[in-house]
C-alpha cells in the first residue's frame, strides 16, 4: 500500500517523522547552495571547519535523521500490517464446541485475532444497545435472527461473498446472515420420566403428568427459547389456543437462564424432558447418554440462527471477513460434523440426523415473530408471574 507524507501526519510520531524528512530535504538544499557559493554566510561558516570536522558533523546529522526515518518507516510498516491483520470483536451465543473449532481456523486463515464475548443472546443484545453510537463489537454471531430484525437499526446489512451458495429458505431477512439451520426438538430421558409416557407433541408437554419434569430456558434470556414459544403460538388454529398450550408448558417447566444447560439437566436425570436444539440433543445421544430425540408432531421450527455486522463496528472489514468465513464451505463442514445443519446448498447433513424432510415443519414465520416480539414478551412475563 503506498505511503504518503499526508498519511503520516495523523499521529504524533508521524508528524515528527514528516518534520524530520522536510528538515533533511531543506538541509540538503542549503548545503548544495553553500557548496556553489549561493549562500555566502553558510559558505563562510562552513569554511571555518576542517574537511574532516565537516564530514564528521554531516555524518552525525545524517545518522540521526536516517535513524529517525528508518524507525518511522518500520513503525508505519508495522502499523500497516496490524491494520491488515488486526482483530475482530465477536459477540456470540454459539455452542462452545463450534467456537473452539471455528475460531482457530479463522485466525489461522486470515491472521486476524478474535476477541470473543460469550453470553446469551439477550445479554449480548443489551450490550450492543448500551454501546450504540460507540460500538465496541464488530459482529454478533449465532443468535435468533428475530432479535436482530427487532433492533435492525443497530446493525449494518451485509451480503457475504458466497451468498449464492446459501439456501434461500434459510435467508428470510436482509438484516442478517444465516449461520446454521437450527431445529427445535425434545431431548427425553426415559429413566427420569417417573412412569409418564414419552411426549410426542407440544400438547403433551402441557399435561399435568409432566409437572416439574421439563427443562426449558427463559424466553427473555435465550433466543432459542423465544423461538420455541413463538413456534407453539403459530402451531395451533389460533394464537389463543397456542397461549393455552404454552401456558401449560411454562407451568410444568423448570426454567434456566442458559439454553446450554437444558440438555445437560436431562442427561444428568435432573429433568426428564428438555426443550432444546437438535444438535445439543444429538451430542448427548452420540455420547451414549440414555436419551432420545423427539420432534413435536404439530410441527417444529426449522429456523436459522443469524449473525450480523454491528453498526459503527470499529473493525468492520475484519467483521465482514469473519462472516464470509463462517458461511464458507470449510466452516460449514465443521458445523455439520458438530451436528448442526448447514445453510449451504453444497454441504450435506450429518448422517446421524434424520432427513430434514422427515421433520414436521411448523413453517416458522420470522417476520411475525419479530414484529410481535414486544407484545409476546409482555404476555410471557404476565404468564410467568401466574404459573411459576
Amino acid at each position: 500500500m503506498p505511503l504518503f507524507i499526508s498519511d503520516l501526519a495523523h499521529s504524533e510520531f508521524g508528524r515528527k517523522f514528516t518534520l524530520d524528512l522536510l528538515i533533511y530535504v531543506k538541509k540538503i538544499n542549503i548545503r548544495q547552495r553553500a557548496a556553489t557559493g549561493k549562500t555566502a554566510k553558510n559558505h563562510v561558516a562552513a569554511s571555518r571547519l576542517s574537511g574532516n570536522k565537516k564530514r564528521s558533523l554531516l555524518m552525525r546529522q545524517s545518522h540521526t535523521i536516517f535513524a529517525r526515518l528508518f524507525a518511522g518507516a518500520a513503525f508505519m510498516a508495522s502499523a500497516t500490517l496490524a491494520q491488515a491483520e488486526g482483530t475482530v470483536v465477536v459477540y456470540s451465543a454459539a455452542p462452545q464446541q463450534l467456537m473452539d473449532e471455528l475460531l482457530p481456523l479463522f485466525e489461522k486463515k486470515t491472521g486476524t485475532k478474535v476477541e470473543l464475548v460469550k453470553a446469551g443472546s439477550g445479554e449480548l443484545m443489551n450490550r450492543i444497545k448500551a454501546e450504540s453510537g460507540k460500538a465496541a463489537g464488530d459482529v454478533i454471531w449465532s443468535v435468533d435472527g428475530t432479535v436482530i430484525d427487532f433492533s435492525a437499526d443497530l446493525f449494518e446489512p451485509y451480503k457475504p461473498v458466497e451468498a449464492a451458495s446459501i439456501n434461500s429458505a434459510f435467508s428470510p431477512s436482509a438484516n442478517w446472515v444465516p449461520f446454521t439451520a437450527v431445529v427445535t426438538a425434545f431431548i427425553v430421558n426415559k429413566e427420569a420420566l417417573k412412569g409418564a409416557p414419552v411426549p410426542t407433541s407440544w400438547a403433551d408437554l402441557a399435561k399435568p403428568e409432566y409437572k416439574g419434569l421439563i427443562s426449558s430456558a427463559r424466553a427473555d434470556q435465550s433466543g432459542s427459547a423465544y423461538i420455541q414459544m413463538a413456534t407453539v403460538l403459530q402451531d395451533f388454529d389460533s394464537e389463543e389456543k397456542g397461549w393455552q398450550i404454552y401456558t401449560g408448558i411454562l407451568g410444568n417447566s423448570v426454567l434456566s437462564t442458559s439454553s446450554g444447560a437444558v440438555p445437560r439437566f436431562v442427561n444428568d436425570g435432573e429433568q426428564a424432558v428438555g426443550i432444546t436444539l437438535e444438535d445439543a440433543a444429538l451430542r448427548y445421544k452420540l455420547g451414549s447418554a440414555p436419551v432420545e430425540i423427539v420432534y413435536p408432531k404439530e410441527g417444529t421450527a426449522i429456523a436459522p440462527d443469524g449473525m450480523a455486522l454491528v453498526k459503527g463496528a470499529p473493525n468492520a472489514e475484519n467483521g465482514k471477513a469473519f462472516i464470509d468465513f463462517i458461511v464458507s464451505k470449510e466452516a460449514q463442514e465443521v458445523v455439520v460434523k458438530a451436528g448442526r445443519r448447514s445453510v449451504r446448498t453444497d454441504v450435506p447433513a450429518n448422517a446421524a440426523l434424520v432427513p430434514l424432510s422427515d421433520v414436521p415443519d411448523a413453517k416458522y414465520d420470522f417476520k411475525w415473530a419479530a414484529d410481535n416480539r414486544s407484545r409476546l414478551m409482555e404476555k410471557w412475563n404476565e404468564i410467568l408471574l401466574d404459573v411459576q
